[in-house]
């Protein structure tokens, strides 16, 4: 508080509620991080799959669910996306040039892949959920989460629907295809062959190349206005650098497990102020649609695998469209072909990006206040 005169000369208390509520909603963001350190460890007792992600993820959506007072800790979740991009692109290999001719097909199936979701995924929200005809489009879209409700938000779609749904897609698909994995595939839990390196192992020089490497990226991909900036350009810049022999760096376990901890914890708050009625009327259908989702990938996955040979799990991650930095994140630390998969994710996100500005420079008819009567409260930014 401080005393400011007013236009009568009288002295009054002025509230300065800024640094208040940013240190309150710090508080919120680090017992965020703190109930999911300790929903990983649970995990890590129970040896499950991916434990840093998946226990912290669950810890905080419970506590989420039953209005615990928590928040996403998002000041972390850019930087810990631009280490996740770099730590993929150590994955990329000499090799991998002489591979992409080969992957051509694999490439080729996510376009047909992609339109029979949306082929299905509008019909299936617009006439079955009750969406109006943009907001069943952007919430069928196999995209990134961002980028939808942006989409959303430039449609005239109900902005607060589209981010549930989206949410409720990464939520459902990145809890269950790490148990599905290690199930079918026999796969150990445990952290995968490329994030073997330490903190010990890592030099200062190389600790400086592989921040050099995050924070230009991060920068060049912001210049060029590439979607997905923070880990798509440190993930292409680590990717070209590896690929061409200038380092051989990797980004140590402990950083990856913060890395895990942080997403995971992100993931778990987003279904923050989450109401009955969202549930049963958003929710519970989008639940649905992930299940189709899965079907779908499955079943283009044997197709590419008959096509080409790959290995199944890695196909079958790389078709699964749970959010492009977690499926990332995946296969880095279940040590599955890591540039296989980013490849196909970048590739998934630039062809929805891309059809997505398409339809809706065909439908400008959409922007304007349709579906956003559904839900009179602003949606919350994610």
């Amino acid at each position: 508080m401080s005393d400011e005169p007013n236009q009568d000369g009288v002295t009054t208390p002025v509230p300065r509620p800024s640094r208040t509520m940013s240190l309150h909603a710090a508080g919120k963001m680090l017992l965020a991080l703190a109930i999911g350190l300790a929903g990983a460890l649970i995990f890590r007792a129970l040896d499950a799959p991916l434990p840093w992600m998946l226990g912290s993820m669950a810890a905080c959506f419970i506590v989420t669910i039953l209005g615990g007072p928590i928040l996403p800790p998002k000041p972390v979740v850019t930087p810990l996306r631009a280490t996740l991009g770099v730590a993929i692109g150590t994955a990329f290999s000499p090799e991998l040039i002489g591979r992409i001719p080969g992957m051509l097909a694999s490439l080729g199936v996510l376009v047909p892949y992609v339109a029979l979701l949306v082929l299905i995924g509008v019909p299936f929200f617009e006439r079955l959920a009750r969406f109006d005809r943009p907001t069943a489009f952007f919430s069928a879209v196999p995209g990134g989460l961002n980028d939808m409700v942006l989409f959303a938000e430039q449609s005239g779609a109900n902005e607060r629907t589209v981010t549930l749904v989206h949410c409720t897609r990464v939520l459902i698909i990145v809890f269950t295809l790490p148990f599905l994995i290690v199930y079918l595939s026999g796969l150990s839990p445990g952290e995968g062959t490329l994030a073997s390196a330490t903190l010990a192992d890592l030099s200062w020089f190389d600790g400086v190349v592989l921040c050099a490497i995050g924070v230009i990226g991060w920068w060049l991909a912001l210049r060029l206005g590439i979607f997905g900036a923070a880990m798509v350009g440190p993930m292409l810049l680590s990717g070209l650098l590896h690929a061409a022999g200038f380092t051989s760096a990797r980004v140590p376990t402990e950083i990856m497990s913060l890395a895990q901890l942080g997403l995971g914890t992100y993931l778990g708050c987003l279904f923050r102020g989450l109401t009955a009625r969202e549930f049963s009327s958003v929710v519970a259908w989008a639940i649905c649609y992930s299940g189709i989702i899965l079907t779908i990938a499955a079943a283009f996955s044997l197709l590419v695998v008959w096509l080409t040979g790959f290995d199944l799990t890695s196909v079958f991650l790389a078709f699964s469209p749970g959010g492009q930095p977690e499926m990332n994140l995946m296969a880095f630390v279940l040590g599955l072909d890591v540039a296989y998969v980013a490849l196909h994710h970048l590739v998934r996100v630039a062809i929805v990006l891309l059809g997505a500005q398409i339809v809706l420079s065909k439908n400008k008819d959409w922007r304007g206040p349709a579906g956003r009567d559904s839900d009179p409260r602003p949606p919350e930014r994610t």
